[in-house]
């Protein structure tokens, strides 16, 4: 709709190409809408109009001056490359200015003409945004049940998975995302009407962490041979998990959960447990069935309009990142060693060629080699390489597809518009699906718009042909020229995840350690760094992978084999947690604080052995700590087995990575 009402209005107005200049404004910015939740993603659309708005000046400016538009070209890659290391929304923002100013640089406009032109592209980025915000209060709040109702379906697929053989962690990346949605309230919504929602997170945070804790629990008792009570684990972990997929269910559905039985069945597998388990064990699974309650009580509560108790929560900021943090990064970056630099100045010096072509070859529709380069140019190999040759038969098929109708139909200026909205249309649909047909949609909906203000596109078919061309060609040549490869940066990332674990692990033995030092702030922020470590290495290995070259200082199975060892850390890390307070748990501090130095001082030595791309020194000896450890704390003593279960895996992650790098640097 904010596509078309442009363009409505430009045709009843007689002034078409005014239409067509408040349209592009509000094509892009209604990509730039899947970023964010409700303030952040305001956020982002307004960003992106604003810096179309900006380039289509700076465009319509310099379009009729070769020199100073090739110059703006490089000055855009460069500051847009470097902004993409503040996230996603600099990245759309970024790459959406770079397009407004290819596309704007075809008009020469004097300074008032370009203001105007400039005025649109915001105004319809603007109504795009309006449109958006106008339809909030009718959802109600259907992102937080959608994301809540995917991190309890994630939870349920974790409880029935107890009874695998295997250490693995719930997965940190749904609760990543509810975080951020929660954290991002519907600016329509009453305070009481999301406190449902915010108990439902600090539920599943905490179920979270005790079904990582019965995890160790099955893995620990099947190794020590009690096989008879790590089967009633499973059996619950089984019965758990109907009950968090109704949770899940009654979300996604906006219901109110039907018991159907689930909870009898619960009730049975808990006195089984009850009737074989370790006290600890037994505990931690009462402990796992009072927090199933509360989340089933919270999910009862947006049906009946009866919320929990508050939960206090500051509201988000506008701009996720402070401006501070924002300059710290961008100056961390500024250096030759960022991938994010090395694609700024790789992105400057392509746009500026792309661009200079357009003006040197003198094709009709030169803009698209700059706006084809822009798309294609990525980071990395594969994204850069898969989409290149996407852009190219995309773009191929729908120029002639698009040229096709206009020679069978020959449409008028109504025609032109539905043509233009139907491309528009499939172009948001098949976003996900398909590069390759977003980019025949996308095509189609360039040319129809620009017919639709008067321009004869259809008439260009060759030279928007060979003008694809020279820019998808350069974004791949500039990538083989001055390539970014994952295998520079995968040992990095590693290190940084490791270095981030060493700090949650860290916060945590002193909350164990000394409970009123607990800073249950810091453990937050820590864990969040966590999860964003481990993601960004999990991004570069999967890179990693896909790349035709043989790494260097990592190979694939050792970057594998870390990160499945970060995960068991990770997991015996999310029990602990759950487990603080440790104030009746009696063990000899000396020996935990020993073992717990130690475990710092070997993850230190990892990380460096990683960044230096060395064979890591001996570590400390952390097995004969931990047995030292275990053996001080009397046999009957069950309240202290869970804390020896969680250490013990510590140990064995770090030893693995240890191990895995040994391996490694013997067969270079």
């Amino acid at each position: 709709m904010a596509v078309a009402l442009p363009l409505v209005g430009g045709l009843l107005a007689g002034q078409p190409l005014l239409g067509v200049a408040a349209s592009i404004g509000a094509q892009p910015v209604g990509f730039a809408s899947r970023l964010g939740v409700y303030r952040t993603r305001v956020a982002a659309m307004l960003l992106t109009a604003l810096g179309m708005a900006f380039s289509a000046f700076v465009g319509s400016v310099t379009g009729g001056h070769a020199v100073e538009n090739v110059l703006a070209a490089g000055v855009w890659g460069l500051a847009f490359g470097l902004l993409a290391s503040l996230g996603s929304t600099a990245t759309m923002v970024g790459i959406n200015s770079c397009i407004a100013l290819a596309i704007f640089s075809q008009f020469q406009y004097g300074p008032g003409q370009a203001a105007l032109v400039a005025a649109l592209v915001f105004a319809g980025g603007v109504l795009q945004t309006l449109l958006l915000v106008l339809v909030w209060p009718l959802q109600g709040f259907s992102a937080e049940r959608r994301v809540l109702a995917s991190a309890y379906r994630a939870l349920a697929d974790y409880a029935a998975n107890i009874t695998v053989d295997e250490l693995v962690a719930p997965d940190p990346n749904t609760f990543a995302t509810l975080k951020a949605t929660l954290a991002d309230p519907q600016p329509f919504a009453r305070r009481g009407e999301s406190v449902a929602f915010e108990v439902l997170l600090d539920e599943a945070e905490r179920i979270r962490g005790m079904l990582g804790a019965l995890t160790i629990d099955r893995y620990t008792l099947t190794t020590d041979g009690r096989v008879e009570e790590a089967a009633t684990v499973a059996t619950l972990g089984i019965t758990v998990q109907s009950v968090l997929a109704e949770i899940a269910a009654a979300l996604a559905g906006d219901r109110v959960p039907q018991d159907d039985g689930k909870w009898r069945t619960l009730d049975r597998a808990m006195a089984a447990l009850d009737a074989t388990a370790a006290r600890r064990t037994a505990a931690d699974a009462q402990a796992l069935l009072g927090q199933l309650r509360a989340a089933w009580r919270a999910a009862q509560a947006p049906e009946r309009g009866a919320p929990a108790d508050p939960v206090a929560r500051r509201p988000s900021r506008l701009f996720a990142t402070p401006f501070s943090e924002a300059f710290a990064t961008l100056r961390a970056n500024c250096s030759l060693e960022s991938e994010f630099a090395q694609h700024a100045i790789r992105l400057s010096a392509a746009l500026m060629l792309a661009t200079g072509a357009a003006h040197g070859f003198k094709l009709d529709r030169g803009y698209w080699a700059p706006l084809t380069l822009v798309l294609v140019l990525r980071p990395d190999f594969s994204t850069t390489f898969s989409r290149g040759v996407a852009r190219i038969i995309g773009t191929l098929l729908g120029a002639l597809l698009a040229s096709s109708i206009v020679a069978l139909f020959h449409p008028g200026p109504i025609a032109y518009l539905i043509f233009t909205v139907a491309f528009v249309a499939i172009s948001y649909v098949v976003f996900d699906a398909s590069y390759a047909l977003f980019t025949v949609a996308i095509t189609g909906y360039v040319v129809f718009l620009l017919a639709f203000g008067g321009l004869p596109e259809h008439r260009a078919l060759l030279d928007r042909i060979y003008a694809t061309l020279v820019g998808g060609t350069l974004a791949l040549v500039a990538y083989a020229v001055w390539p970014t490869w994952s295998r520079e940066l995968v040992p990095a990332r590693l290190a940084e995840m490791l270095e981030r674990q060493r700090t949650y692990v860290q916060l945590l033995f002193v909350a164990a350690l000394d409970p009123p030092a607990c800073d249950e702030r810091a453990i937050h922020t820590a864990q969040l760094a966590v999860w964003l470590a481990r993601t960004n290495a999990e991004v570069s290995v999967d890179r990693l992978v896909n790349e035709p070259v043989r790494p260097k200082g990592v190979s694939v199975h050792a970057a594998l084999g870390i990160l499945a060892a970060s995960r068991r850390l990770g997991l015996a890390a999310l029990a602990l947690r759950a487990h603080l307070p440790l104030t009746a748990v009696d063990v000899p501090r000396d020996r935990l604080a020993a073992l717990v130095a130690a475990l710092d001082g070997a993850l230190a030595i990892l990380a460096t052995a990683l960044r230096e791309r060395t064979d890591p020194p001996e570590l400390p000896p952390l097995r004969d700590l931990h047995v030292a450890l275990a053996k001080s704390i009397a046999a009957d003593r069950d309240d202290a087995a869970e804390l020896v279960w969680e250490t013990d895996v510590m140990v064995d992650a770090v030893n693995t990575m240890a191990d895995v790098l040994h391996r490694l640097h013997e067969t270079e």
